[in-house]
């Protein structure tokens, strides 16, 4: 850059800046000083440089004319050349991107700076606020400051300054300066406040924060001014939990009586939302011309003239077009219903900003949010597709920017082509990671929710960061291989098993003691002393539980602490494990492993090194890796084993991983990306994989299974569909274990069927041959070869010791392939003959791809159907409480996250089990969209579509619900269905007043839904 070189604030520097307007630095001394060193570097490096006093700066005038037309929605109205309107388009998106050369970022600073001028009350100034009526006052002081905003006047103590620059611009309008040094640019900072205002108000809150209010002291003026987009400011602040915006919120709660003793308090946020005040909203009637458009509207009108008559009087103005732009956004199904409001206040004969539209969204996201924190029953849908919304709108002008790297280290021996290779375009979340210089003994987190470009990302850094010296941890040798071919030169790819071979597990090999496969209880039974009354696959599991949890832990030695605290008996109960029994585990578990250790061969399996031995081994060893920086990736299902390696290191360590797709707990892995203290930390949030549709039912999982709002799961502009009604194409089916994988190739193979399908892993690894010696081991009278080695020691035995063995060695692999054989019996020669002629060996050429959400993991398809065999939500919310046996909080986090998983694999079309749907209930989202009553009954009287229920809709109900048309996983379809105003009130609580007046419901008749209870739920019903 010509005149941008970055100066690296140390900490002292940031408090310095936050703390004192009047702190001076080298990037905070006062305006007019650093204007003239500007002066002096650009007479140094531009030798046309001149002075002009009389003229002002070509662009600097042409874009504050481009944002005053814009501000009054006049653009079309040619009042601006349209050669300058272009320019000074791209002179905005520009300063809303986050260049890596750009003077707003500063590497190495993550935590945010929250602006110390905060808009805040005191305690005397919320108690002289709340005591009035309902919603009748006049005055709303309490939500006058968060509205008027009048544009900032330039102080009187900055100096103008007299130069002037020849007015040729570039793309960017000279606003970043120029690489050509021989054409003079101008600067920045010869915008005045009044454009950098409207520039800044774009961008996100997050950046404003963290980099732009850090750059100088006007900038930090202008972002710290509490009349500069107070909501959006607030909004953030909230979500951090600040106790000025808490107590804030609070007040505006209170005053409106937003609770949930108030049956009717949707009402009440209406018109808290309506009390905006209206100075920025000139020719309100201009602005409800335009959400006419909306196809929305119509409702709306009817919701407000029935249940808010006096906003639509003739003198209500401003207030009721803000209400009409809640009741549209209460009443918005989708993300789209959100953006084709905003589109509607952007229409040229719009009066109302973009800013300030904005500034009506957080307002609105804000009290929703915050309504939700409090207990008030409300979907959370409605909140989620505002911020959808505010986020594309805040950060698509951010798409573009693309750093290019520095000096590339020579390609020799590599797939790598950079050159290629299209350019990436990286969110404004990816360009913060960039911008930071990792440095030796630093530990970096991302956290890269499902689809989100953590892989890309990682590339580009090794890109940008060339002089560096790069190790990659894979999680598996597939993804190393992937990663080497598309990683530069200076990173090497590797598995920490790979690495730990070369230094141990080799000699095991060459020894020929290495085990290839996995320790099985079977094996280590046969090394242990007997015992009466203990079955040995008791022990064994035990034993073998100790080891696993050993080898994948960071201690140096077996102790109490690695025995499982739990064990079946030989009832097959669990009980607790003795301390008596615990100091006996751990003696045999050191007998094994004190062989193992050994190199002489051996005939006894259980003695074998295994591979998680050898890595044990290795890290017992401290090895130290000659590496400037270390990637960790999946590093949520690392073990604290191979943490305790490479935090071990002295390089730089970046951890990336999604903490909500661990799902190899029962491997010993621990989420690194919570337990490991870090130094820095960054998000990536936006999946590039899906649009809004499919990223709100990943959303939801986490909010209602885990309880994660801060941070939301948003996708992109496209499409997507979770309906399952018009499914055509090739589908991946999803499923929780290996058993529904089977049964699902068996039914999309059976009746003659041509489809082809694709096992996720191969055919060989699903393991077809393993099942049909199970099979054979079931009819021994045939007298039939079983050819796996494991499976040949219960040749001659009774098939029940078998399942004996499966049971209480908690082998559930096997237990799954008994099952099969159970199930199927005399059919199985024939489904496998006929799944193996269906198979094809890769998934493109394939009708159907099966597998389990462990083999899917990484990747990703156009349609997913999720199966029924994962956590089951038996009920809609509504019905819970008749099932007590059922809670939420019980599940363990790793079903929710084999979910989670399943759910975020999916592009264009998600098809959900009918469970699914019901967890989507408990936080409100029932898809139940308005429709005029006029025209739903236009034909006559209509009935409830729920059964048991013998409502007709009434008259009176000036707005109806309508249920959407569903088609499961599992093939069942739910059609479209009209529901009464007490089946709605049931399900969407508050937000149904919005549809009809209490009176109506209350002379409705009760109603209890008729809903069939799962199989496996009926026996615990019936006992409660």
């Amino acid at each position: 850059m010509s005149h941008f070189k970055r100066r690296h604030l140390t900490p002292i520097d940031c408090e310095a800046l936050t703390q004192s307007p009047e702190g001076i630095s080298p990037l905070t001394q006062p305006f007019s000083q650093r204007r003239r060193g500007n002066r002096d570097i650009n007479k140094s490096l531009y030798p046309t440089y001149r002075t002009k006093k009389t003229q002002k700066a070509g662009h600097q005038s042409i874009i504050t004319d481009y944002f005053q037309n814009k501000s009054h929605s006049s653009r079309c109205s040619g009042n601006m050349p349209t050669s300058n309107k272009i320019k000074a388009e791209e002179s905005l998106e520009s300063l809303a991107m986050e260049d890596e050369d750009s003077c707003s970022l500063l590497e190495g600073y993550v935590e945010p700076v929250v602006s110390q001028k905060r808009p805040c009350f005191s305690q005397n100034d919320i108690s002289c606020h709340v005591d009035g009526g309902q919603w009748e006052q006049e005055d709303k002081p309490l939500l006058d400051w968060l509205s008027e905003c009048p544009p900032a006047k330039r102080s009187n103590k900055e100096e103008i300054d007299d130069t002037e620059i020849d007015p040729l611009p570039d793309a960017r309008f000279g606003l970043f300066g120029t690489r050509c040094w021989d054409v003079p640019q101008g600067h920045i900072d010869q915008l005045p406040d009044e454009v950098l205002r409207e520039i800044f108000a774009l961008v996100p809150a997050a950046d404003l924060c963290r980099n732009l209010s850090l750059v100088c002291q006007r900038w930090w003026r202008i972002i710290s001014d509490y009349q500069f987009i107070p909501w959006k400011k607030l909004y953030h602040q909230y979500l951090k939990a600040d106790a000025q915006a808490l107590l804030t919120i609070k007040a505006i709660l209170h005053q409106y009586h937003l609770n949930r003793e108030q049956n009717q308090c949707m009402l009440g946020f209406i018109r808290c939302v309506s009390s905006i005040k209206s100075h920025c909203c000139r020719k309100p009637e201009a602005i409800l011309e335009c959400l006419k458009n909306h196809s929305l509207f119509p409702k709306a009108e009817t919701c407000i003239a029935n249940r808010l008559p006096d906003l639509q009087s003739p003198k209500a103005g401003a207030p009721y077009a803000w209400a009409m732009m809640s009741a549209i956004v209460l009443l918005s199904g989708t993300v789209c219903d959100i953006q084709e409001l905003v589109a509607c206040l952007r229409r040229p004969s719009s009066t109302l900003s973009l800013v300030d539209t904005i500034e009506v969204l957080y307002c609105i996201a804000t009290l929703l949010y915050a309504m939700r924190e409090n207990d008030i029953y409300i979907s959370n849908r409605i909140h989620y597709n505002i911020f959808y919304c505010l986020y594309l709108l805040e950060n698509s002008k951010c798409d573009p920017v693309i750093t290019e790297p520095e000096s590339a280290l020579p390609r020799k021996g590599r797939g790598f082509q950079s050159s290629n290779r299209p350019p990436i375009q990286l969110t404004s979340e990816q360009q913060q990671i960039l911008n930071h210089a990792v440095a030796p003994k630093q530990v970096v987190k991302i956290m890269a929710f499902a689809g989100t470009g953590k892989t890309s990302t990682l590339i580009r850094y090794a890109e940008k960061w060339s002089n560096l010296r790069f190790l990659y941890l894979a999680f598996n040798k597939t993804i190393a291989e992937q990663g080497a071919r598309a990683f530069p030169p200076n990173v090497t790819c590797k598995t920490v098993h790979s690495l730990a071979f070369a230094e141990v597990g080799k000699h095991y090999r060459q020894n020929r003691k290495l085990n290839a496969g996995s320790l099985t209880s079977y094996w280590v039974s046969f090394v242990l002393n007997n015992r009466e009354g203990q079955s040995p696959f008791i022990r064994a599991k035990t034993v073998l539980q100790t080891l696993s949890t050993f080898f994948a832990s960071a201690d140096d030695a077996i102790s109490l602490e690695h025995t499982p605290i739990w064990s079946k008996n030989t009832r097959g109960d669990q009980v607790l494990v003795t301390p008596a029994e615990k100091r006996i585990i751990v003696q045999e578990a050191n007998q094994i492993w004190e062989n193992m250790k050994m190199l002489t061969p051996t005939r006894e399996i259980a003695y074998r090194m295994t591979h998680d031995g050898y890595l044990k081994l290795w890290q017992l060893m401290k090895p130290s890796l000659s590496y400037d920086a270390i990637f960790v990736d999946e590093a949520q299902d690392c073990t604290p084993a191979v943490m305790d390696i490479v935090l071990s290191q002295p390089c730089g360590v970046i951890l990336v991983g999604d903490p909500h797709q661990q799902i190899y707990t029962f491997r010993g892995a621990v989420n690194a990306l919570s337990e490991v203290p870090h130094t820095h930390i960054y998000y990536l949030t936006r999946s590039f994989r899906f649009g809004a549709e499919i990223a709100y039912v990943g959303a939801t999982i986490l909010d209602v299974c885990k309880k994660v709002r801060n941070k939301m799961l948003v996708g992109g502009s496209q499409e997507g569909d979770v309906s399952g009604v018009g499914t055509t194409g090739k589908v991946a089916r999803l499923s929780r274990n290996n058993q529904t994988v089977f049964e699902d190739a068996v039914n999309v193979t059976d009746g003659g069927s041509l489809a082809k399908i694709h096992f996720l892993g191969g055919l060989s690894a699903f393991g077809l041959e393993k099942i049909h010696d199970v099979w054979k081991l079931f009819h021994p009278e045939l007298k039939l070869e079983v050819r796996d080695s494991f499976l040949k020691n219960w040749v001659g035995k009774d098939f029940f010791s078998l399942k004996d063995y499966a049971v209480k060695a908690e082998d559930k692999q096997m237990e799954r392939r008994i099952a099969i054989v159970e199930k199927y019996r005399d059919q199985i020669p024939e489904l496998l003959e006929r799944i193996t002629q269906h198979h094809v060996l890769s998934p493109e050429t394939a009708d159907y791809v099966l597998g389990t959400v462990h083999k899917a993991k990484g990747l990703e398809f156009d349609i997913v159907q999720v199966a029924n065999d994962f956590v089951n939500v038996p009920v809609p919310r509504h019905n819970l409480s008749r099932l007590p046996m059922f809670r939420i909080d019980a599940v363990p986090d790793d079903e929710w996250n084999l979910l989670y998983v399943a759910v975020t694999r999916a592009k264009k079309q998600l098809i959900l089990p009918k469970f699914l749907t019901h967890l989507l209930t408990m936080a409100g989202e029932y898809y139940l969209r308005p429709e005029l009553t006029s025209n739903v009954c236009k034909d006559g009287q209509v009935m409830c579509s729920v059964q048991g229920c013998s409502n007709t809709i009434p008259p009176e109900s000036f707005l109806t619900m309508k249920k959407m048309p569903f088609v499961y996983s599992d093939g069942t379809r739910e059609p479209e269905g009209i529901l009464c105003p007490a089946c709605v009130e049931i399900r969407l609580g508050p937000l149904a007043w919005l549809t009809v007046s209490p009176e109506v419901v209350q002379a409705m008749g009760p109603t209890e839904e008729v809903f069939e209870v799962p199989q496996r739920m009926q026996f615990l019903l019936e006992w409660f």
